[in-house]
């Protein structure tokens, strides 16, 4: 399935996963939302069951290429210098 604005439509999720990091991380570090991205889970999870977070999963991807969680902090207030790192990281 092709859409025609941002290429295939898991690059649009991933567009859309990305533009939700952005919002949420140019909010205050205080809000509710901003402190459920480094939330962590208490506890241990069933067996065969897998710890992840929305926002390991979003930090594996950036890893592979070569961002970080704090560059993206640090660069999220500044739209310009944001929209080239997402560029980069929805581009195949």
């Amino acid at each position: 399935m092709e859409d025609d604005k941002s290429g295939t439509s898991e690059e649009a999720n991933w567009r859309k996963e990305m533009d939700l990091v952005w919002h949420t991380l140019r909010k205050q570090k205080d809000h509710i939302t901003r402190q459920a991205l480094t939330w962590n889970p208490p506890g241990k999870c069933r067996r065969g069951r897998p710890r992840n977070t929305w926002r390991r999963s979003v930090e594996s991807e950036m890893k592979k290429e070569g961002q970080s969680w704090m560059n993206l902090e640090r660069v999220a207030p500044n739209r310009k210098r944001w929209k080239p790192i997402v560029d980069g990281l929805c581009s195949e």
